[in-house]
């Protein structure tokens, strides 16, 4: 069975990068999944004529505003057509229009049907993080985030953050696939953060290696500014090519909070980061 890739383009009022796409293509190969590509083409709501007489030139301000959603949509989807060209890639792009009150929830939404979902976090667009969190949260589906570098290489090495949470669980169930055809697999736990039972991470490498992956555990001390960093530069230090982990989040009356790793991690991506929830 042909795995199934989600690839999310933003085209308002941030576009996403043509980076996403060539690392998102790159990845799709290595597993030899198809790619599904769907720009998101935003429509804002008219300002009723009556009021646009208050308001400094709003119906041109839109119309400028979904033209450009428009062509960046296009712009997108040729750059995919034009990197998949040479690719061996299955890959199937289509332009989806929505509100721009509900663009992410669309990606979410639209995520949902597919495997797998693969996007990207850059601090300096903030659009970035909101479409990631929304679909992390809100599809139900596993997602890959790429940090704003390109992704060069398949995937020997996984890393993964256990705590022995609900949310590590998750993750590491939705990457089965990954930790099967890896050629290690680092089970990884940081003390002095919270309390962690002393074999949690050897127990889960230990099944792990029962069901044939090669498999064995690590502890290191938390000594970073954040859990979130401590746990990739740890990983990058191991030699990870993904760290996979638990995307922890709770509501709170109308706003939705993230854990403290969670969030240090999508604030400053070191690596390419399998987070589920």
């Amino acid at each position: 069975m042909t795995q199934q890739y989600f690839l999310p383009l933003a085209t308002y009022p941030d576009s996403s990068s043509e980076l996403l796409i060539s690392n998102a293509l790159a990845f799709a190969g290595y597993r030899g999944a198809d790619l599904h590509v769907c720009a998101l083409k935003v429509a804002i709501p008219h300002i009723p004529r009556q009021w646009s007489s208050l308001l400094l030139d709003t119906p041109k301000m839109i119309e400028r505003a979904e033209i450009l959603s428009e062509n960046r949509a296009v712009t997108l989807v040729e750059a995919a057509t034009n990197l998949g060209a040479n690719s061996k890639t299955g890959l199937f792009c289509r332009t989806v229009q929505t509100s721009l009150s509900l663009l992410h929830e669309t990606a979410a939404t639209e995520a949902r049907f597919f495997d797998l979902a693969l996007l990207e976090c850059t601090a300096d667009v903030p659009d970035t993080r909101i479409i990631a969190e929304t679909v992390i949260f809100g599809s139900g589906r596993p997602a890959i985030i790429f940090p704003n570098k390109t992704h060069a290489g398949p995937i020997d090495h996984v890393v993964v953050a256990w705590d022995g949470s609900r949310a590590a669980a998750r993750a590491v169930g939705d990457a089965s696939p990954f930790l099967r055809d890896a050629q290690r697999v680092s089970v990884l736990s940081l003390t002095g953060e919270k309390p962690l039972p002393a074999t949690t991470g050897i127990h889960l490498a230990e099944i792990l290696v029962s069901g044939g992956v090669n498999a064995s555990a690590t502890v290191a001390r938390f000594t970073s500014s954040s859990i979130g960093q401590g746990i990739q530069q740890t990983a990058l230090e191991l030699g990870a090519d993904i760290l996979v982990m638990g995307g922890f989040g709770h509501s709170r009356l109308r706003d939705f909070v993230l854990g403290g790793a969670t969030d240090d991690v999508l604030h400053e991506l070191l690596l390419p980061v399998l987070m589920s929830h």
